[in-house]
């Protein structure tokens, strides 16, 4: 029976031995695994929503608001943007990241109209380029004459994905 207990003993022991390093690795690399993953989606989610953004730089400018007498900012920007996803996109919203505003407006140039109509809630269809143009507005002011203003953008379109768009913005008095 001795033999029969020490046996027991020795396999108890080999399996400490060899499940310990095994165990650590898991635990060690299960955030590396976490991490894998979380970039792998967020790939899967740029292929899905995929819109590049160019600023028109002459385009994209600011100057002084008033409104009841309190001095502000109105900043203004035009943008070619390229969908190069398989869907159609709308652009529904825009933020300055550094600055919060008072009133934004986003709106995208008509898919089929060749007047230059600007629309909230038109599409940029799959594979083709638009225009998308955003004004903000911000109480008290933001910008100090004649320096530019100086953000990055974020789109948000109807899938939920944000484009952080970085932007300059020249001061036109």
């Amino acid at each position: 029976m001795d033999w029969f207990l020490t046996h027991w003993q020795a396999i108890l022991v080999a399996i400490v031995a060899i499940g310990t390093p095994i165990g650590a690795v898991l635990v060690w690399s299960k955030p590396l695994l976490r991490w894998f993953q979380s970039r792998a989606k967020s790939k899967a989610q740029q292929k899905d929503g995929s819109l590049t953004f160019v600023s028109k730089d002459l385009q994209c400018q600011w100057s002084a608001a008033i409104r009841n007498k309190q001095s502000g900012t109105f900043v203004s920007g035009y943008w070619n943007v390229t969908n190069s996803s398989e869907r159609d996109v709308v652009i529904l919203k825009a933020r300055l990241s550094k600055y919060p505003s008072q009133l934004a407006q986003v709106l995208t140039r008509h898919p089929d109209d060749e007047r230059k109509a600007f629309g909230s809630n038109y599409p940029i269809y799959s594979g083709k380029m638009s225009e998308v143009s955003a004004d903000f507005t911000f109480f008290p002011p933001i910008g100090r004459a004649p320096k530019p203003i100086t953000s990055d953008v974020i789109f948000t379109d109807n899938f939920g994905n944000k484009y952080r768009v970085p932007t300059q913005f020249s001061f036109i008095g």
